[in-house]
């Protein structure tokens, strides 16, 4: 199998179509006619998933954040990039990003975290160009916001979350966008769809402050964590589609880490 195949099988997932038309998503490093054989999934190729690559003798790496994200106009190593790009080349790495083209599909991030955190009757959250970014879901039972927080917080792995809001009052809606979804549209969005509370990541001081304005109770599940829980996903389907070698990163990616004081 090549790694065209691999293309071929993600795209089934995440058609590039979707893409937002600002977004650089698809075969970003290497030879689509170059020998698959072993695939890694992660949402940034950074240096340690590059080095975890080169030792597990992986021929692909699949990400969910582009490489790439704006023009080049040099690679070489004076800069991180260049110096990552360079490297990957050398070992005959392919890099293939699914970026806003996972987050619009039908069964990619959002839908993801929907279904980890038990919501039911999905919808769109905020309008796309080709789909939806975001969803809301319904809880099958009411919760407090402390008890809803909690259970997010188990869900995602994570020590804590940053949450606005009473923690008495009560959830029952819940709307939701992986990633960095603290637009104030998306909030006013997910008031007006009757939702008790939004989740997303790299949630800022005046937008917590918006959505207290609004009454709406809002978690910061981060940027990370939001989307993290999409790769094994992602994983399993192109092991399904391809029946290559595949593997999750070992590597934490998260670049934050909490401090409990």
């Amino acid at each position: 199998m090549f790694v065209k195949d691999v293309v071929n099988a993600i795209e089934k997932l995440a058609p590039p179509e979707l893409a937002e038309h600002w977004d650089n998503v698809g075969l970003l490093i290497g030879d689509e006619n170059r020998e698959c054989k072993k695939i890694l999934f992660a949402l940034d190729a950074i240096d340690a998933v590059i080095d975890e690559a080169i030792e597990e003798k992986a021929d692909m790496i699949i990400t969910h954040h582009p490489i790439i994200f704006k023009g080049l106009s040099s690679v070489n190593t004076k800069t991180a990039l260049g110096r990552r790009i360079i490297k990957l080349i050398k070992n005959d790495i392919a890099v293939y990003c699914a970026h806003t083209s996972l987050d619009i599909a039908q069964g990619g991030t959002n839908d993801i975290l929907a279904e980890t955190l038990n919501l039911s009757d999905i919808s769109g959250l905020v309008p796309a160009e080709n789909g939806f970014l975001g969803r809301t879901g319904s809880l099958k039972a009411q919760v407090s916001l402390g008890e809803f927080t909690q259970s997010v917080i188990n869900a995602l792995g994570m020590l804590s979350a940053n949450v606005t809001g009473d923690p008495d009052s009560i959830v029952k809606k819940v709307g939701l966008c992986t990633g960095s979804g603290a637009d104030r549209d998306f909030m006013l969005a997910a008031k007006k769809a009757g939702c008790d509370v939004y989740i997303t990541g790299d949630v800022k001081y005046h937008e917590a402050q918006f959505a207290e304005d609004i009454g709406l109770c809002l978690i910061d599940a981060t940027h990370f964590y939001t989307e993290s829980i999409a790769m094994p996903y992602v994983c399993e389907f192109i092991k399904n589609e391809t029946g290559l070698e595949c593997m999750v990163t070992k590597v934490k990616g998260e670049s934050f880490k909490t401090v409990i004081g």
